[in-house]
Protein backbone atom coordinates (compact mmCIF):
# COMPACT_ATOMS: atom_id res chain seq x y z
CA UNK A 1 0.00 0.00 0.00
CA UNK A 2 1.44 3.44 -1.08
CA UNK A 3 2.88 5.55 1.98
CA UNK A 4 2.16 9.57 1.81
CA UNK A 5 5.72 9.62 3.77
CA UNK A 6 7.80 7.59 1.87
CA UNK A 7 7.95 7.51 -1.54
CA UNK A 8 9.18 4.91 -4.04
CA UNK A 9 10.26 5.25 -7.66
CA UNK A 10 12.69 3.84 -10.59
CA UNK A 11 14.75 5.89 -12.51
CA UNK A 12 16.20 3.72 -15.29
CA UNK A 13 18.16 1.20 -13.34
CA UNK A 14 18.26 3.03 -10.07
CA UNK A 15 15.45 2.64 -7.52
CA UNK A 16 15.25 6.16 -5.79
CA UNK A 17 13.65 5.85 -1.96
CA UNK A 18 12.27 10.14 -0.63
CA UNK A 19 11.61 10.82 2.71
CA UNK A 20 8.69 12.48 3.01
CA UNK A 21 8.26 13.30 6.30
CA UNK A 22 9.32 17.05 7.03
CA UNK A 23 7.21 17.81 9.62
CA UNK A 24 8.63 15.37 12.36
CA UNK A 25 12.18 15.46 10.60
CA UNK A 26 11.35 12.34 8.45
CA UNK A 27 10.76 10.55 11.74
CA UNK A 28 10.45 6.85 10.71
CA UNK A 29 6.95 5.56 11.37
CA UNK A 30 5.96 1.97 11.46
CA UNK A 31 4.51 2.02 8.27
CA UNK A 32 7.21 3.92 6.35
CA UNK A 33 10.01 1.03 8.00
CA UNK A 34 7.52 -1.73 6.52
CA UNK A 35 7.39 -0.06 3.25
CA UNK A 36 10.91 0.38 3.03
CA UNK A 37 11.93 -2.94 4.18
CA UNK A 38 9.32 -4.63 1.38
CA UNK A 39 10.26 -2.35 -1.37
CA UNK A 40 14.50 -2.76 -1.11
CA UNK A 41 13.89 -6.84 -0.57
CA UNK A 42 11.97 -6.01 -3.96
CA UNK A 43 14.34 -3.90 -5.95
CA UNK A 44 17.36 -6.56 -4.24
CA UNK A 45 16.08 -9.43 -6.18
CA UNK A 46 15.40 -7.02 -9.44
CA UNK A 47 18.72 -7.97 -11.35
CA UNK A 48 17.41 -4.55 -13.32
CA UNK A 49 17.69 -2.55 -10.36
CA UNK A 50 21.60 -1.54 -10.04
CA UNK A 51 21.74 0.76 -7.00
CA UNK A 52 19.58 2.79 -4.79
CA UNK A 53 19.61 6.28 -3.51
CA UNK A 54 18.28 7.43 -0.63
CA UNK A 55 17.17 11.01 0.04
CA UNK A 56 15.51 13.71 2.01
CA UNK A 57 12.13 15.88 0.23
CA UNK A 58 13.48 19.07 2.44
CA UNK A 59 16.98 19.65 3.28
CA UNK A 60 16.87 20.10 6.70
CA UNK A 61 16.76 16.69 8.07
CA UNK A 62 17.50 13.60 6.22
CA UNK A 63 15.67 11.28 8.87
CA UNK A 64 16.10 12.34 12.79
CA UNK A 65 15.37 8.58 14.08
CA UNK A 66 12.31 6.35 14.72
CA UNK A 67 8.70 7.77 15.55
CA UNK A 68 9.16 7.39 19.79
CA UNK A 69 6.07 9.37 20.42
CA UNK A 70 4.33 5.71 18.60
CA UNK A 71 6.65 3.45 20.68
CA UNK A 72 5.57 5.50 23.91
CA UNK A 73 1.92 5.28 23.32
CA UNK A 74 1.72 1.45 22.58
CA UNK A 75 3.72 0.59 25.63
CA UNK A 76 1.76 3.13 27.96
CA UNK A 77 -1.24 1.29 26.42
CA UNK A 78 0.48 -2.25 27.63
CA UNK A 79 1.25 -3.63 23.80
CA UNK A 80 4.44 -4.77 24.51
CA UNK A 81 4.50 -7.10 21.49
CA UNK A 82 4.00 -3.99 19.50
CA UNK A 83 6.59 -1.94 20.56
CA UNK A 84 8.74 -4.83 19.98
CA UNK A 85 7.78 -5.29 16.39
CA UNK A 86 8.83 -1.42 15.55
CA UNK A 87 11.91 -2.08 16.96
CA UNK A 88 12.38 -5.20 15.00
CA UNK A 89 11.09 -3.70 11.89
CA UNK A 90 13.21 -0.89 12.29
CA UNK A 91 16.37 -3.07 12.67
CA UNK A 92 15.29 -5.52 9.98
CA UNK A 93 14.71 -2.18 7.52
CA UNK A 94 18.48 -1.63 8.56
CA UNK A 95 20.01 -4.83 7.94
CA UNK A 96 18.03 -4.87 4.71
CA UNK A 97 20.53 -1.91 3.62
CA UNK A 98 23.56 -3.20 4.78
CA UNK A 99 22.71 -6.52 3.37
CA UNK A 100 21.25 -5.48 -0.17
CA UNK A 101 24.43 -6.61 -1.91
CA UNK A 102 24.57 -3.32 -4.31
CA UNK A 103 25.41 -0.11 -4.04
CA UNK A 104 23.46 2.58 -1.60
CA UNK A 105 23.95 5.70 -1.86
CA UNK A 106 22.65 8.13 1.08
CA UNK A 107 22.09 11.74 0.59
CA UNK A 108 22.65 12.70 4.64
CA UNK A 109 21.92 16.46 4.17
CA UNK A 110 20.76 18.09 7.71
CA UNK A 111 19.81 16.19 10.94
CA UNK A 112 20.79 12.93 10.90
CA UNK A 113 20.08 11.24 13.93
CA UNK A 114 19.19 7.65 16.06
CA UNK A 115 17.69 5.82 13.39
CA UNK A 116 18.31 7.73 10.60
CA UNK A 117 21.93 7.64 11.55
CA UNK A 118 21.56 3.83 11.63
CA UNK A 119 20.08 4.06 8.01
CA UNK A 120 22.79 6.36 6.54
CA UNK A 121 25.53 4.27 8.33
CA UNK A 122 24.47 0.79 7.06
CA UNK A 123 24.78 2.37 3.21
CA UNK A 124 27.61 1.69 1.09
CA UNK A 125 28.35 5.21 0.67
CA UNK A 126 27.35 8.17 2.75
CA UNK A 127 27.24 12.18 1.59
CA UNK A 128 27.49 14.77 4.32
CA UNK A 129 26.48 18.33 3.49
CA UNK A 130 28.23 21.26 5.52
CA UNK A 131 24.59 21.62 6.88
CA UNK A 132 24.53 17.62 8.52
CA UNK A 133 24.46 17.27 12.00
CA UNK A 134 24.39 13.72 13.15
CA UNK A 135 24.25 12.14 16.38
CA UNK A 136 22.98 9.15 18.14
CA UNK A 137 21.26 10.61 21.50
CA UNK A 138 19.20 7.81 23.05
CA UNK A 139 20.53 8.18 26.78
CA UNK A 140 18.87 11.42 26.85
CA UNK A 141 15.33 9.27 26.78
CA UNK A 142 16.00 6.11 28.80
CA UNK A 143 17.17 4.32 25.40
CA UNK A 144 21.14 3.40 24.53
CA UNK A 145 22.48 4.25 20.65
CA UNK A 146 20.93 1.51 18.91
CA UNK A 147 20.11 0.47 14.98
CA UNK A 148 24.12 -0.36 15.07
CA UNK A 149 25.82 2.39 16.38
CA UNK A 150 27.51 -0.63 18.40
CA UNK A 151 29.32 -1.64 15.03
CA UNK A 152 29.93 2.00 13.36
CA UNK A 153 30.77 3.56 16.66
CA UNK A 154 33.13 0.93 17.29
CA UNK A 155 35.06 1.81 14.38
CA UNK A 156 35.45 5.48 16.08
CA UNK A 157 38.69 5.99 18.52
CA UNK A 158 37.01 4.55 21.89
CA UNK A 159 37.09 7.66 23.85
CA UNK A 160 35.19 9.61 20.95
CA UNK A 161 32.56 6.78 20.41
CA UNK A 162 32.07 7.38 24.65
CA UNK A 163 31.54 10.86 24.15
CA UNK A 164 28.91 9.87 20.67
CA UNK A 165 27.28 7.38 22.99
CA UNK A 166 27.22 8.41 26.39
CA UNK A 167 25.64 11.71 25.68
CA UNK A 168 24.95 12.11 22.20
CA UNK A 169 26.59 14.82 21.44
CA UNK A 170 26.13 16.64 18.05
CA UNK A 171 29.00 16.77 15.52
CA UNK A 172 29.19 17.96 11.98
CA UNK A 173 29.99 16.04 8.22
CA UNK A 174 33.29 16.93 8.49
CA UNK A 175 33.57 15.01 11.72
CA UNK A 176 31.85 12.00 9.91
CA UNK A 177 34.69 11.73 7.59
CA UNK A 178 37.31 12.02 9.93
CA UNK A 179 35.64 9.09 12.07
CA UNK A 180 34.32 7.09 8.47
CA UNK A 181 31.21 7.28 9.04
CA UNK A 182 30.38 9.28 6.15
CA UNK A 183 32.16 8.81 2.34
CA UNK A 184 32.23 12.20 1.10
CA UNK A 185 31.17 15.92 1.48
CA UNK A 186 28.67 17.53 -1.02
CA UNK A 187 27.87 21.01 -0.90
CA UNK A 188 23.74 21.20 0.36
CA UNK A 189 23.14 23.46 -2.82
CA UNK A 190 24.60 20.65 -4.99
CA UNK A 191 22.44 17.71 -3.35
CA UNK A 192 19.58 17.89 -5.85
CA UNK A 193 22.39 17.96 -8.77
CA UNK A 194 24.36 15.22 -7.45
CA UNK A 195 20.76 12.97 -7.22
CA UNK A 196 19.54 13.49 -10.27
CA UNK A 197 23.15 12.92 -12.19
CA UNK A 198 23.07 9.14 -9.16
CA UNK A 199 19.70 8.16 -10.90
CA UNK A 200 20.73 8.90 -14.36
CA UNK A 201 23.90 6.70 -14.00
CA UNK A 202 24.30 4.40 -17.30
CA UNK A 203 23.64 0.63 -15.97
CA UNK A 204 25.82 -0.83 -17.99
CA UNK A 205 29.13 -1.81 -15.96
CA UNK A 206 27.66 -0.01 -12.36
CA UNK A 207 30.34 -1.05 -9.48
CA UNK A 208 30.76 0.73 -6.58
CA UNK A 209 33.77 2.84 -7.66
CA UNK A 210 31.08 4.06 -10.43
CA UNK A 211 29.68 5.97 -7.71
CA UNK A 212 32.63 7.13 -5.93
CA UNK A 213 34.01 8.95 -8.87
CA UNK A 214 30.53 10.79 -9.71
CA UNK A 215 29.90 11.57 -5.66
CA UNK A 216 33.84 12.83 -6.39
CA UNK A 217 32.60 15.23 -9.22
CA UNK A 218 30.25 16.83 -6.55
CA UNK A 219 32.63 17.00 -3.68
CA UNK A 220 34.25 19.64 -1.76
CA UNK A 221 36.32 20.35 0.90
CA UNK A 222 34.69 19.50 4.39
CA UNK A 223 35.95 21.99 6.09
CA UNK A 224 37.05 21.80 10.04
CA UNK A 225 35.95 19.04 12.17
CA UNK A 226 34.35 20.30 15.31
CA UNK A 227 36.19 17.73 17.44
CA UNK A 228 39.67 18.20 16.55
CA UNK A 229 40.26 21.59 18.50
CA UNK A 230 38.42 19.46 21.65
CA UNK A 231 40.28 16.27 21.42
CA UNK A 232 42.61 16.23 24.02
CA UNK A 233 40.01 17.14 26.31
CA UNK A 234 37.80 14.00 24.89
CA UNK A 235 40.58 11.58 24.94
CA UNK A 236 41.20 12.64 28.77
CA UNK A 237 37.79 12.49 29.97
CA UNK A 238 36.70 9.46 28.21
CA UNK A 239 39.61 7.36 28.59
CA UNK A 240 39.43 3.71 27.49
CA UNK A 241 39.33 1.71 31.13
CA UNK A 242 37.65 4.33 33.09
CA UNK A 243 34.22 3.29 34.67
CA UNK A 244 31.54 5.63 33.54
CA UNK A 245 31.49 7.03 37.28
CA UNK A 246 34.83 8.02 36.81
CA UNK A 247 34.63 9.86 32.98
CA UNK A 248 31.91 11.61 34.97
CA UNK A 249 34.04 12.66 37.82
CA UNK A 250 36.85 13.88 35.38
CA UNK A 251 34.85 16.05 33.07
CA UNK A 252 33.10 17.47 36.68
CA UNK A 253 37.18 17.86 37.65
CA UNK A 254 37.75 19.62 34.83
CA UNK A 255 34.75 21.94 34.29
CA UNK A 256 35.80 23.06 37.92
CA UNK A 257 39.30 24.21 36.52
CA UNK A 258 38.47 25.47 33.40
CA UNK A 259 35.34 27.20 34.09
CA UNK A 260 35.32 29.27 30.46
CA UNK A 261 35.51 26.15 28.53
CA UNK A 262 31.94 25.80 26.93
CA UNK A 263 32.64 22.19 26.05
CA UNK A 264 33.77 20.95 28.58
CA UNK A 265 31.15 22.29 30.74
CA UNK A 266 28.71 21.12 28.22
CA UNK A 267 29.66 17.39 28.35
CA UNK A 268 29.82 17.78 32.44
CA UNK A 269 26.30 18.73 32.51
CA UNK A 270 25.28 16.31 30.05
CA UNK A 271 26.85 13.36 31.89
CA UNK A 272 25.20 14.46 35.15
CA UNK A 273 22.07 14.36 32.95
CA UNK A 274 21.64 11.54 30.90
CA UNK A 275 19.86 8.30 32.07
CA UNK A 276 22.37 6.54 34.19
CA UNK A 277 21.05 3.36 32.94
CA UNK A 278 21.61 4.46 29.61
CA UNK A 279 25.32 5.08 29.85
CA UNK A 280 25.99 2.09 31.57
CA UNK A 281 23.96 -0.32 29.12
CA UNK A 282 25.95 1.60 26.41
CA UNK A 283 29.34 1.16 27.78
CA UNK A 284 28.72 -2.44 28.65
CA UNK A 285 27.53 -2.72 24.75
CA UNK A 286 30.55 -1.44 23.45
CA UNK A 287 32.76 -4.05 24.99
CA UNK A 288 30.41 -6.82 24.57
CA UNK A 289 30.58 -5.63 20.82
CA UNK A 290 34.45 -4.79 20.10
CA UNK A 291 34.89 -7.92 17.97
CA UNK A 292 31.79 -7.45 16.12
CA UNK A 293 32.85 -6.97 12.34
CA UNK A 294 28.82 -7.56 10.93
CA UNK A 295 25.64 -5.36 10.92
CA UNK A 296 23.64 -8.49 11.65
CA UNK A 297 25.55 -9.61 14.76
CA UNK A 298 25.17 -6.15 16.09
CA UNK A 299 21.67 -5.61 15.18
CA UNK A 300 20.30 -8.60 16.66
CA UNK A 301 22.11 -7.92 20.39
CA UNK A 302 20.31 -4.27 20.56
CA UNK A 303 17.33 -5.52 19.57
CA UNK A 304 17.76 -8.12 22.46
CA UNK A 305 18.49 -4.61 24.64
CA UNK A 306 15.61 -2.53 23.12
CA UNK A 307 13.42 -5.20 24.49
CA UNK A 308 14.52 -5.11 27.47
CA UNK A 309 15.37 -1.09 27.50
CA UNK A 310 11.80 -0.47 26.45
CA UNK A 311 10.26 -2.05 29.66
CA UNK A 312 11.61 0.10 32.34
CA UNK A 313 9.97 3.48 33.20
CA UNK A 314 13.14 5.17 32.01
CA UNK A 315 12.22 5.14 28.32
CA UNK A 316 8.38 6.35 29.08
CA UNK A 317 9.81 9.10 30.93
CA UNK A 318 12.56 10.03 29.19
CA UNK A 319 10.22 10.65 25.78
CA UNK A 320 7.59 12.30 27.88
CA UNK A 321 10.40 14.98 29.32
CA UNK A 322 12.41 15.11 25.86
CA UNK A 323 9.73 15.04 23.13
CA UNK A 324 6.06 15.30 24.88
CA UNK A 325 6.14 17.70 27.83
CA UNK A 326 9.40 18.97 26.80
CA UNK A 327 10.49 20.07 30.46
CA UNK A 328 13.68 18.19 29.91
CA UNK A 329 13.23 17.25 33.10
CA UNK A 330 13.27 13.27 33.33
CA UNK A 331 13.09 11.51 36.52
CA UNK A 332 15.26 8.44 35.87
CA UNK A 333 15.01 5.39 38.19
CA UNK A 334 17.74 4.76 39.47
CA UNK A 335 18.67 8.77 39.32
CA UNK A 336 22.87 7.88 39.98
CA UNK A 337 25.23 6.00 38.16
CA UNK A 338 26.48 4.61 41.23
CA UNK A 339 22.92 2.79 42.65
CA UNK A 340 23.17 0.79 39.40
CA UNK A 341 25.18 -2.38 39.84
CA UNK A 342 26.93 -4.73 37.74
CA UNK A 343 23.75 -7.15 38.27
CA UNK A 344 21.48 -4.70 37.22
CA UNK A 345 23.44 -4.26 33.55
CA UNK A 346 23.33 -8.30 33.48
CA UNK A 347 19.71 -8.50 33.75
CA UNK A 348 19.49 -5.58 30.34
CA UNK A 349 22.02 -8.03 28.42
CA UNK A 350 20.18 -11.26 29.49
CA UNK A 351 18.63 -12.53 26.37
CA UNK A 352 16.82 -15.65 28.29
CA UNK A 353 13.88 -16.37 27.03
CA UNK A 354 13.83 -13.29 24.59
CA UNK A 355 13.25 -14.21 20.56
CA UNK A 356 15.67 -13.16 17.87
CA UNK A 357 15.88 -10.59 15.89
CA UNK A 358 15.28 -12.98 12.57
Amino acid sequence: MPQADIHFEVVGSAGKILLDRPKALNALSHDMIRAFTSQLKQWRDDPAITHVVIASSAPRAFCAGGDIRFAREVILAGQYAKADQFFRDEYLGDLAVAEFGKPVIALADGVVMGGGAGLACHATHVVVTENTRFAMPESSIGLFPDAGASLFFGRCPRPVARLLGMIGHVINGADCLLLGLASAMVPSDDIAALQEALLRVDASGVDASTFDALISDYSADSGAPSLAAHRPRIDHIFADGLSPEAIRDRAADMARLYPDDKFVGAVAAALSERCPMSIKVFCRMMDVARDFTQPAEALALEFQLAMRMIRRDDFVEGIRAVVVDKDQSPKWQPDRLEAIDAAMVDAVFDGAGLPPLR
